[in-house]
């Protein structure tokens, strides 16, 4: 049952246009009134909060715009976000044009699930407004339809602020650091934003990656606590960076903490690594349920300079938590875009806009007069300069969905409560910049080399050359993998490979999938060329297993295997692998794995010159650590051992990613000069490749990288 909150309704409102105007009472003595629907999506455990926080907001909305001609209310229906019937709803709301917008939901994956459902109904101009749905890849997948509008910037931004925290607070650079990250294995419509950007994010702060560790479900937690804590003094000397997935999970960690206190000896102390902690740990239960470690993390809060954060603490007696300022930014911001579309007409979005990017005088903060000042200004058709409790409204310049620039809290759990240590801006940070900026974040620290290293090993002169292609990863999700791989194919034939001496293995199910709007055809960008014309595919995934790839890599050819690298002692080789991965692993057509060390194996004994060997996937870096001292061979991978590699070429006409950045890079260098060195060919692609760091490997083994060009790759 639906509650009520003092007067207002909630709930179902019949036969309600969108916004509807209500007449004039005689004498002009009541203002024109317009009605406006917005739903609110939040999950059932914030409802109370946030209908209280709604409350507060429409009644400063009603003060506003006391004794002017016009007015806007907002009529509001709140819906739990998790309920067993969301997907219907969602699907309703986003067809009614009686719904004039909808604020929430308050995860990412809801968001995305929303989003989804509006754009399929987008003549309705309906927009959704999102708190603090701050998942990367949802504010990048939906940056560029002009209905989503993000009050807070990803949580790459957050992620950085909570490392420039760890920096500040380590004794020194090289205090290891681990991440505790839930693991989503290889779904990307559930992608921690934590385990992908951790490791780049520590490396540009200069700080000492020792682990990342994902749990699966409780007891993992409860493992890795008993792993990070206990009596041995030189566990004070760790930071662990802890990302819960839900408050079972943080309250599990502490538990546990509590029995590893209870079993100690008597001359036994505790000791426990520094712990921060994401937003995800930002909440009442879990204040009430810690009892026995200490943790420190951030949270998205207000500005302080706008008070609301203590007028909020007086009216209700607890503190702020993560989202609820732009909770209240979100509603003040549809009254005032409704304002603006009474005086100008237009569409819900376009008022929006006009409002976000009002410059026409300063306007006022949030208390009810400064408010009145706004409405006045925006039913005369004007749009100041307005700020909102949670920041100043700058929203990305580019694509206008998300704020530019969004404020963190740094708190400290004490006695149930999370007290404010200090507030961060994003623009104080070492990358102070928009979320689109942010992961478009190129890597400023790259790899030295020393000229000399490798110069002195002589090869005998060179004979034939062989390529392996791999795209690992197969689904219509993983289209980028093989759409590379293919790119990769016809720039080998361009440069004289022929079949023969090509190996491709791909699964091959997205070039005619039932997802593809165009059968037979893949491209890198929604405009490139079809790199799948007339490619020679060797084997399916499916069809081999890790062995398999041994016997080809080893020239043992047989009835099943017919194709197969028949090299020799002066032949060079070329792999080019692409696919999902993880620590210390490669994916091999989802079922299947291959560890760094098993392809170690395979490449030792494999009859070659020189092999180049170039990775786009997640932790490739792995695979170079484990292969150091391999003869002859050289490995390029688009991320170190502690970082994901992320996708670079986002397509709204297939709603996949068409390509990865590391690989884009690749090509397009190679092709432009195919006799690129491949010290120059790092630079291109460190400096190209965003969100990861470019690694080469086994230079001392391989050679100058100043000398060996790719040239001796391609014929």
């Amino acid at each position: 049952m639906r509650s009520k909150l003092h007067g207002w309704l909630w709930g179902c409102l019949l036969a309600l246009a969108a916004c509807t105007d209500h007449d004039t009472q005689p004498g002009g003595r009541q203002p024109e009134e317009q009605v406006c629907k917005v739903v609110v999506l939040m999950q059932d455990g914030e409802k109370e909060r946030w209908q209280r926080t709604a409350q507060w907001a429409l009644q400063n909305l009603d003060e506003a715009q006391r004794g002017l001609p016009r007015k806007v209310t907002l009529e509001l229906e709140f819906k739990n976000q998790d309920d067993a019937d969301i997907a219907d709803y969602m699907e309703r709301v986003a067809a009614d044009t009686a719904v004039a917008a909808i604020v929430g939901p308050t995860t990412s994956e809801r968001a995305e699930q929303m989003a989804v459902q509006i754009g399929k109904h987008r003549a309705n101009d309906k927009p959704l407004i999102t708190p603090s749905a701050t998942d990367v890849e949802f504010q990048r997948k939906f940056a560029n339809t002009g209905f989503v509008w993000n009050m807070a910037e990803s949580d790459i931004a957050q992620l950085e602020v909570l490392l420039s925290s760890v920096a500040s607070s380590a004794l020194d650079s090289w205090t290891p650091i681990v991440l505790l990250a839930k693991d989503n294995g290889n779904n990307a419509e559930a992608r921690d934003t934590y385990a992908e950007w951790f490791g780049f994010i520590a490396g540009e702060y200069g700080l000492k990656v020792e682990e990342i560790c994902f749990y699966n479900n409780e007891e993992d937690v409860r493992r890795y606590a008993r792993k990070f804590c206990g009596s041995d003094e030189r566990l004070f000397l760790r930071t662990l960076l802890f990302n819960p997935s839900d408050e079972q999970i943080a309250l599990a960690f502490d538990d546990e903490v509590g029995k590893i206190i209870a079993g100690l000896k008597e001359e036994e102390d505790f000791c426990q690594p520094h712990i921060f902690c994401s937003d995800a740990f930002v909440t009442e239960r879990v204040a009430q349920g810690v009892r026995y470690a200490d943790f420190e993390g951030v949270d998205l809060y207000a500005s302080p300079e706008s008070g609301f954060a203590p007028a909020y603490a007086q009216r209700f007696g607890q503190e702020l938590l993560n989202g609820e300022a732009q909770f209240y930014d979100a509603l003040c911001l549809t009254a005032y875009a409704a304002t603006y579309r009474q005086a100008k007409g237009g569409g819900w979005n376009e008022a929006i806009l006009q409002v976000v990017d009002g410059r026409d005088g300063k306007g006022g903060s949030w208390l009810p007069a400064d408010m009145q000042a706004n409405f006045e200004a925006l039913q005369e058709g004007r749009c100041p300069d307005i700020d909102g409790v949670s920041g100043d409204w700058t929203f990305d310049p580019t694509t206008h969905a998300y704020v530019k620039g969004s404020t963190f809290r740094r708190w400290r759990l004490y006695d149930h409560r999370f007290l404010t240590m200090e507030y961060v801006s994003t623009e104080g940070t070492k990358h102070s910049s928009s979320s689109k900026a942010m992961w478009d974040w190129k890597a400023t620290t790259w790899q030295d080399f020393d000229e000399q290293e490798g110069s002195s090993l002589v090869y005998p002169p060179l004979g034939d050359r062989w390529a392996l292609l791999v795209a690992a990863s197969n689904g219509w999700r993983n289209y980028r993998f093989q759409a590379d791989v293919f790119a990769m194919y016809q720039l080998l034939r361009r440069h004289g490979y022929d079949d023969d001496h090509i190996v491709l293995i791909v699964e091959d199910d997205v070039a005619d999938s039932p997802d593809n709007p165009e059968p037979g055809v893949l491209r890198v960008s929604d405009t490139g060329p079809n790199v799948y014309a007339k490619a020679a595919v060797d084997y399916r995934l499916s069809d081999l297993t890790p062995d398999d790839l041994s016997a080809i890599l080893h020239g043992q050819s047989s009835a099943r295997l017919p194709h197969v690298l028949r090299t020799s002692a002066t032949d060079n080789v070329f792999i080019f692998w692409s696919s999902h991965g993880g620590s210390g692993v490669f994916d091999f057509g989802g079922i299947q794995s291959v560890t760094h060390r098993r392809l170690r194996q395979m490449l030792t004994d494999m009859p070659r010159r020189k092999l180049l060997f170039a990775v786009e996937a997640c932790y490739s870096g792995g695979v170079g650590e484990v292969c150091r001292g391999l003869p002859g061979a050289l490995f390029i991978t688009a991320a170190n051992p502690y970082e994901a590699s992320h996708p670079d070429e986002w397509s709204d006409v297939i709603r996949v990613y068409r390509s990865n950045g590391f690989t884009k890079g690749f090509l397009e260098a190679i092709t432009a000069h195919p006799s690129i060195s491949l010290r120059d060919l790092y630079y291109v692609l460190a400096r190209n490749t965003t969100g990861s760091h470019v690694k080469v490997y086994n230079m001392d083994c391989f050679g100058s990288v100043y000398d060996n060009t790719m040239a001796e790759f391609l014929k």
